[in-house]
């Protein structure tokens, strides 16, 4: 029996094929770090395939399983990360230190601070530094074109200088590992598709009996780019009608994939079309005639039957999207430190609408939005307004606070707040209004400076013609 044991666990010890990920990081000594990699191509949701304490010198070493040959990953401490990729059986080392800042360029805010890693060594140091060369070479070529493109220069004329620019790499990437070659093939593919005409070309040169590379960040959003559209086609123009009557049955997803494939005889690869149809479908939530319930049932559904991981996680969390974070859905609460140092509750709030604004405190993009909010304050007085800051101190709130003159709500939220999921904050300055139930009114609500007053105006007065309309009963 001890033996029979043995020969089942030897097929699941072999597959568990480590990556290990050592390196240093001196600015985070005591904090956490991260690896992370995409769950799916669709959603873009992460999931943590190890994490650490940073020793006390400074240095972290991570053993992650990687399923795939190759695999994008993040490393991230805080809002500081690197972004590589890592192959299966190769060792990598890091330096995790972010470059000095250019006090000549604005500072975006992003979710988190990207920074090219500085590879020390190890065997995959290669991988890595050609992807960041081409990288840099792609954008050095857009910078150039785009004055051109600007000037309306004729298709021809760009497909030109496009053809000249993959000559170019090819050469100076000649002998490069497959995965290489082909993230720069279908990055290039990414710029005809962008800016030149000819779809039947494009997909003969790359699409027509190629081999399918989901775990290829450059071949999935050139594909996903080539055939956007499609279900919105299917389901708004040419089939309305019949996608409505499908999604009232068990099997819509899979007689939706089937109408996809009459429609577009491109899509002949099974789990392409589904990928297609998952990440088509997310368009359609909102839109007239179609009930967003139903749109979650059909993708729930399907990835619960889906025996491919990739596509089953994509229709799981798609659906998570939209059942969590919808019109009419309750807001999750969220639990922050107020600027007086006491701990409050954002459903304390609730009982009148709210207009949640989600910023950092140290960006000078959201603080040009956090700076209107006092004007719409003081028009909208039936608004309760609460600025909560992600990721920021209390000195730089209280900063925040000064420089503002905020009399309203203030608190602040740590990096490891379960609102960060719950509202998935991808970047920031977010805002969203809430009703007196506490439900979502607007997800997301419009930007202080890009329509948040016609929003908060319209709201208005519907209040006052529901108001009117109760006098006279």
């Amino acid at each position: 029996m001890r033996f029979l044991l043995f020969l089942l666990m030897v097929p699941f010890l072999a597959s568990g094929q480590y990556a290990t990920i050592r390196g240093v990081a001196p600015l985070a000594i005591g904090q956490e770090i991260q690896l992370r990699v995409y769950d799916d191509p669709v959603s873009g949701k992460e999931r943590v395939l190890a994490k650490q304490i940073v020793d006390v010198d400074g240095s972290f070493e991570l053993k992650p399983i990687v399923n795939d040959k190759v695999q994008y990953a993040i490393l991230q401490v805080g809002q500081n990360c690197a972004d590589f990729y890592m192959e299966r059986e190769k060792d990598l080392e890091l330096s995790f230190v972010p470059p000095a800042k250019d006090p000549t360029k604005p500072e975006a805010f992003y979710e988190r601070h990207f920074y090219v890693p500085k590879i020390l060594g190890g065997k995959s140091a290669k991988l890595n530094d050609q992807i960041i060369a081409f990288n840099d070479t792609i954008d050095r070529f857009l910078e150039a074109i785009y004055p051109m493109l600007k000037q309306r220069k004729s298709p021809a004329f760009v497909a030109e200088k496009v053809a000249g620019f993959e000559k170019s790499v090819q050469e100076k990437f000649r002998g490069s590992e497959r995965f290489v070659q082909d993230y720069i093939k279908y990055s290039i593919a990414g710029v005809e598709q962008t800016f030149l005409t000819g779809r039947d070309k494009l997909y003969g040169k790359y699409l027509k009996d190629v081999k399918y590379q989901f775990n290829n960040p450059a071949f999935t959003d050139f594909l996903l780019q080539f055939y956007q559209g499609e279900v919105y086609k299917m389901a708004m123009v040419n089939k309305h009608e019949e996608c409505k009557k499908l999604l009232d049955g068990k099997e819509a997803f899979a007689k939706m994939d089937e109408m996809l494939g009459v429609q577009e005889p491109m899509l002949e690869d099974v789990s392409v079309r589904r990928l297609v149809l998952i990440a088509g479908m997310d368009e359609l939530f909102g839109q007239k005639d179609f009930e967003d319930e139903k749109l979650i049932t059909a993708l729930k559904h399907f990835g619960m039957l889906s025996s491919n991981s990739y596509l089953g996680n994509a229709a799981r969390h798609v659906a998570a999207k939209h059942e969590t974070l919808t019109k009419g859905t309750l807001a999750p609460d969220i639990v922050f430190m107020s600027a007086d140092g006491t701990e409050k509750k954002l459903s304390d709030l609730f009982g009148s609408y709210v207009f949640l604004e989600l910023t950092d405190a140290t960006n000078g993009y959201s603080n040009r939005e956090t700076n209107v909010i006092p004007n719409l304050k003081d028009e909208f007085k039936f608004i309760r307004f609460v600025t909560i800051c992600v990721g920021n101190s209390e000195k730089e709130m209280l900063d925040l606070k000064s420089k503002m003159n905020i009399d309203w709500g203030l608190g602040r939220i740590e990096l490891s707040s379960r609102a960060l999921q719950d509202y998935q904050i991808k970047s920031l300055p977010l805002f969203f209004i809430i009703d007196p139930q506490g439900k979502f009114y607007a997800i997301p609500a419009k930007d202080p400076t890009k329509g948040a007053q016609q929003e908060l105006m319209s709201l208005n007065e519907k209040l006052k013609a529901k108001s009117k309309r109760g006098v006279g009963r």
